[in-house]
């Protein structure tokens, strides 16, 4: 099921007359233990997905997730046997694309499961994803600073990661959506990705005492990549994304872990056609190890008190640290033998 068919289904459905039932649906999966549909909502005329299937199940803690824009309700018919109940519906009307999106997604995820309790605890956990995304993703798509970040990580992962690891853990090790401190960890081995114009001075911002902060891995490398717009010989995020797609799909878990970490990270297709607009050309790739006296601040040199800290440093003085892709890529191979 996709966010195309999905909006198509709720255009047919509310161009049809009111129902008395306050609703109505149709069934997306006929083979799943889940009954799931796409409806729409009367007299508002809002489009959702209704999910049911025998037996009581609760979100933990009775707590459901809210997201912007989305009204969730779960309930409990007893009648005549234990049934859940659960409507997802779009309360903004801004958001629509998005809440496709979001719906297509749970479609996958309900449907994929073989049982009814696993297809709607997937279901409500799925849900809480998507609560932390419908804050982090703007109806616009992401700004060019949070693009060309993204940019960045991903021609890590392509030119590095990729390179050294087999598709799975290379994807895997991507755990800069998560948010984790540092972007890729494999195995006692991290790097930190970080971007800046060519036109620019090098200057590197550093978001906090912990993300240069070697003492939890055995190696942890800082990655700046020095980069261009270009509208002539560079490549779109849309592009690079297609193209790491490409590289994983010979792993089908890959393929679904690559796919979910590009969601929280914030990129969603519907906004390819916007990331296509703008074009980058990575002028410089440099790989510097955070060892000895490397300049940063951490918890270990910060002042009693001192936290939630912001600096940055300046790429081009560095070069007493820099080491080749080739070493990086070493100790990466290493653990993965």
């Amino acid at each position: 099921m996709t966010p195309e068919r999905l909006l198509e289904i709720w255009r047919e459905l509310g161009e049809q007359t009111s129902s008395p039932s306050g609703m109505h649906r149709r069934r997306l999966d006929t083979e799943s233990p889940v009954d799931i549909f796409a409806c729409v909502f009367w007299p508002s005329r809002r489009p959702g997905i209704l999910v049911e299937g025998a037996g009581a199940f609760r979100p933990p803690g009775d707590r459901l997730p809210a997201c912007r824009g989305v009204r969730t309700v779960h309930e409990v018919a007893s009648v005549p046997g234990p049934r859940t109940i659960l409507r997802v519906m779009l309360d903004d009307d801004s958001l629509l694309d998005i809440f496709a999106v979001l719906s297509a997604d749970l479609v996958q995820v309900v449907t994929a499961e073989t049982t009814t309790g696993s297809g709607l605890t997937r279901c409500l956990d799925r849900l809480c994803m998507w609560q932390i995304l419908f804050d982090r993703i703007p109806a616009e798509g992401l700004s060019e600073e949070r693009q060309r970040g993204l940019f960045g990580e991903l021609a890590v992962m392509d030119s590095l990661l990729l390179e050294a690891l087999a598709p799975f853990p290379a994807v895997t090790s991507w755990v800069g959506p998560d948010p984790a401190n540092q972007d890729f960890i494999h195995a006692g081995t991290a790097v930190e990705v970080k971007t800046s114009l060519a036109k620019r001075h090098a200057r590197v911002v550093i978001n906090n005492e912990k993300q240069l902060d070697e003492r939890p891995h055995r190696a942890l490398f800082l990655a700046h990549l020095r980069m261009d717009e270009s509208a002539a010989l560079g490549v779109s995020l849309a592009s690079l994304v297609t193209r790491v797609r490409d590289r994983v799909k010979v792993d089908p878990a890959a393929a679904r872990e690559l796919d979910d970490r590009l969601t929280l990270a914030g990129y969603l297709d519907l906004h390819a056609p916007i990331y296509t607009r703008r074009k980058w050309l990575v002028a410089s790739t440099r790989f510097f190890r955070v060892e000895g006296e490397f300049p940063r601040l951490t918890e270990h040199n910060l002042p009693v008190g001192v936290g939630d800290i912001r600096y940055s440093i300046i790429a081009d003085d560095l070069a007493q640290y820099e080491v080749s892709a080739e070493q990086v890529s070493r100790l990466l191979e290493v653990d993965n033998v």
